[in-house]
C-alpha cells in the first residue's frame, strides 16, 4: 500500500515553522506593495514609463549584483546580524521615496541602487529554514511548495491593497506600508528560533570549511544552467509587473492594474498548490521547460491580442505556471548543492530572477512608450522565448549527466 502524500497542514505543524514562516510572508509583502507604488509614483511624477522603468530596473540590476553576496553573508556570519543590518538599511530607503517623490534622477537611482543592494533575502532565508527543519523527500516538497504559494498570495493581496492606498492617499502612502512590512518582518524572522539556529558556516570545522563543494554554488555540476534558464520567467515577470500599470493607464482605468497583478499572482498560488501535489516522474529540466513554454505563450499571445481583457486572461493561464517553474528551480538548487551554502544556491535562482525582471521592465518600458504596452508584452516573452531554446541544450544535457530525477 502506498503511503499517502504529507499534508500542508503537517508542514506547518512541524516544530518552529510558523514563528519563522508568518514573519517571512510580512518581510516578502513589501515587495508586493512597493513594485506597483513605485511604478506609479515616478511615472506620476516624470510622465514616463521609460523612466519609471529605468529606475525600476536600476533597483533590481543592484539587487542582483547583491544578491550573492549577501547571501555568502549569511551562509558565513549567520542570519541574525546581517538580516538585521538589511531590514533597517532597505526600511530606510524606502522611506527616503516616500519623503522625496520628486527628488532629481540621480538622487532617484542612489536611493534605487540602495534599496536593492539591501533587499533582505526572506525567501532564500525562509527556504534554509525549510531544508534544516524537514527532511527530503516529499515533505520538503511541500514545504517549497507552501513557500512559494503564501509569495504568490502576498502578490495577489499586495496590488490590490497598494492600489486601494494609491486611490485613497496616493503612492507614497502605499511605499510607507511597505517600509513597515520590511521592519517588522525583519524583526519578527530573526527572532524565531529556527532563524537563530543559522549562526554561519565560521562555526565549521576547518575540514568543512575548506571543501571544494561548499566554496561556491556555481562549481556544482548542473546547477548553472539552472540559473540561466530561470532568467526567462523574470523576464516575464518584470514585464508583467510595468504591463498591469500600462494596460490600466490605457484604458483609463488605474485600479485595473493591481486587479491584473492580483490575478496574475492568484494563479500562481493556485498553480503552486496543486503542483506541490503532485508527483511527476520527469527530470527538473523537462519540467522547467514545459512550464516556461505555457508561460511564454499565454504571455506572448496576449500582448499580440492586446487591451486588458486579452491581458487578464493571459496572465492567469500564464500565471498558473510561475509558481510551479520558482518550485522546481529551487528544488534543483538544493538537491544540486552543498547544505552549507543553501542560502547562495537559492538566492542564485533569485539573482536569476530578479535580473530578467530587470531587463523585462526596461525593455518592457522603452517599447510601450515607442509602440504600446501589447507590443511590449509580445516582444518580452519573445525574448523570454529566445533565451529557453538557447540553454536547453545544455540544461537537458547537464540534467542527464547528474541523473537526478524528482521522486
Amino acid at each position: 500500500m502506498s503511503t499517502p502524500p504529507p499534508s500542508y497542514r503537517a508542514v506547518l505543524r512541524a516544530p518552529g515553522i510558523r514563528p519563522a514562516f508568518l514573519p517571512s510572508i510580512i518581510g516578502r509583502l513589501s515587495l508586493a506593495t512597493s513594485g506597483l507604488a513605485l511604478v506609479l509614483m515616478l511615472e506620476q511624477a516624470t510622465g514616463s514609463f521609460a523612466v519609471a522603468g529605468a529606475i525600476t530596473a536600476a533597483l533590481g540590476i543592484a539587487n542582483v549584483i547583491a544578491t550573492p553576496v549577501r547571501a555568502r553573508l549569511i551562509d558565513r556570519l549567520g542570519q541574525l546580524a546581517i538580516l538585521t543590518a538589511l531590514g533597517a538599511l532597505h526600511t530606510l530607503s524606502l522611506i527616503a521615496f516616500a519623503v522625496f517623490p520628486a527628488a532629481p534622477l540621480p538622487v532617484l537611482l542612489v536611493l534605487s541602487i540602495v534599496a536593492g543592494v539591501s533587499s533582505p533575502p526572506f525567501g532564500a532565508t525562509m527556504r534554509v529554514v525549510w531544508s534544516d527543519a524537514l527532511p527530503a523527500g516529499a515533505l520538503r516538497t511541500r514545504g517549497f511548495s507552501l513557500d512559494a504559494v503564501a509569495e504568490e498570495v502576498t502578490f495577489a493581496v499586495g496590488p490590490l491593497v497598494a492600489a486601494a492606498l494609491v486611490a485613497l492617499s496616493g503612492p507614497v502612502a502605499a511605499l510607507v506600508l511597505s517600509a513597515g512590512c520590511v521592519a517588522v518582518g525583519t524583526g519578527l524572522f530573526v527572532a524565531s528560533g529556527l532563524s537563530r539556529q543559522q549562526r554561519g558556516s565560521h562555526r565549521a570545522t576547518a575540514d568543512e570549511a575548506t571543501s571544494p563543494k561548499a566554496l561556491t554554488p556555481l562549481r556544482s555540476r548542473g546547477f548553472v544552467p539552472v540559473v540561466l534558464v530561470m532568467t526567462a520567467p523574470g523576464l516575464i515577470l518584470g514585464a508583467v509587473e510595468l504591463a498591469a500599470p500600462a494596460l490600466a493607464v490605457e484604458a483609463g482605468a488605474s485600479f485595473l492594474a493591481g486587479i491584473l497583478l492580483a490575478l496574475f499572482a492568484s494563479a500562481s498560488a493556485v498553480g503552486g498548490l496543486v503542483f506541490g501535489r503532485l508527483r511527476l516522474a520527469g527530470s527538473h529540466a523537462a519540467q522547467l521547460l514545459a512550464l516556461l513554454g505555457v508561460l511564454v505563450v499565454c504571455v506572448g499571445v496576449a500582448g499580440a491580442v492586446g487591451g486588458p481583457i486579452a491581458g487578464a486572461v493571459g496572465l492567469l493561464i500564464g500565471g498558473l505556471c510561475l509558481a510551479p517553474l520558482l518550485i522546481v528551480g529551487y528544488l534543483s538548487a538544493d538537491e544540486l548543492t552543498d547544505p552549507r551554502v543553501r542560502t547562495e544556491a537559492s538566492s542564485w535562482i533569485n539573482t536569476a530572477v530578479n535580473l530578467g525582471a530587470a531587463v523585462g521592465a526596461l525593455v518592457f518600458g522603452v517599447i510601450t512608450d515607442a509602440a504600446g504596452p501589447g507590443w511590449a508584452l509580445g516582444a518580452t516573452a519573445l525574448t523570454a522565448a529566445v533565451v529557453g531554446l538557447a540553454v536547453a541544450p545544455l540544461l537537458v544535457r547537464r540534467n542527464d549527466a547528474t541523473g537526478r530525477r524528482r521522486g
